[in-house]
């Protein structure tokens, strides 16, 4: 089926390249905000049909999840992007997509964004220590602040995610960033690892907010806990570089 591609269907592929799978709504989020859900599912079937895009549904009632396709693999490679091709999304899909969810939430605003990358784009930085976040990503608050985020669906134990964050505040040799992100389902399950927490000798700033208020009012306005301290004390991530310094 030859079809021609327009810039909006460009940059549907180029997203699923660095993103692996996203789901129908994610991507009426980025590309289809103004259409009705009906028309953006038809505008990814076509793009399906013309095998530039997969599409997988777990079951008839699950919501459909999207790959780059064999058609747009060699289109991507020209444009510099490799894509490691796969028909079926991994075994942890909700963990992926929960991931992808923080990135279009901090992405939302571009000009505030210096970068982002989930752990799956690590090997292209030789990325070598032993302790391996979810993601890390750089904000202009307005100055610069770096952040190692960790998405939390409750299938760690709270003693897995202590040792994670001891590391973290032992640092990551070159790597220099400002503070851990938490990222739970639930806000049960943040207090939850924050009272854990209280009295464990982490050293490193640890923020944390639930990935339903990061995705319902963005990540600039969510008012993030302040994990650490012994008070409810909340702080916006424009306020992180000032509580710094």
């Amino acid at each position: 089926m030859n079809l021609r591609l327009s810039e909006r269907d460009l940059r549907v592929l180029a997203k699923c390249a660095v993103s692996k799978w996203l789901t129908t709504s994610q991507l009426q989020r980025l590309y289809f905000p103004d259409v009705t859900p009906d028309a953006a599912r038809k505008s990814l079937r076509r793009l399906s049909q013309a095998e530039y895009l997969i599409s997988f549904r777990e079951n008839p009632v699950a919501e459909a999840l999207f790959a780059v396709g064999s058609k747009a693999k060699g289109l991507l490679a020209t444009k510099g992007l490799e894509v490691d091709w796969c028909r079926t999304p991994p075994r942890q899909v909700e963990h992926l997509i929960g991931i992808n969810d923080v990135r279009i939430a901090v992405e939302a605003e571009p000009s505030r964004v210096a970068y982002f990358f989930s752990f799956w784009e690590f090997p292209q930085f030789h990325w070598d220590h032993a302790v391996i976040p979810d993601a890390l990503f750089a904000l202009k608050c307005p100055e610069r602040c770096t952040f190692v985020m960790e998405y939390d669906r409750g299938n760690e134990t709270r003693e897995q995610l202590s040792r994670k964050f001891l590391a973290y505040g032992a640092g990551l040799s070159s790597f220099l960033f400002d503070a851990v992100m938490l990222v739970t389902d639930t806000p049960e399950r943040l207090e939850t690892v924050r009272h854990h927490l209280r009295h464990r000798l982490v050293s490193v700033r640890l923020l944390g907010a639930t990935l339903s208020a990061i995705k319902t009012i963005g990540v600039h306005a969510v008012e993030f806990q302040d994990i650490r301290a012994t008070s409810e004390r909340t702080t916006l991530l424009a306020e992180l570089r000032e509580s710094i310094s």
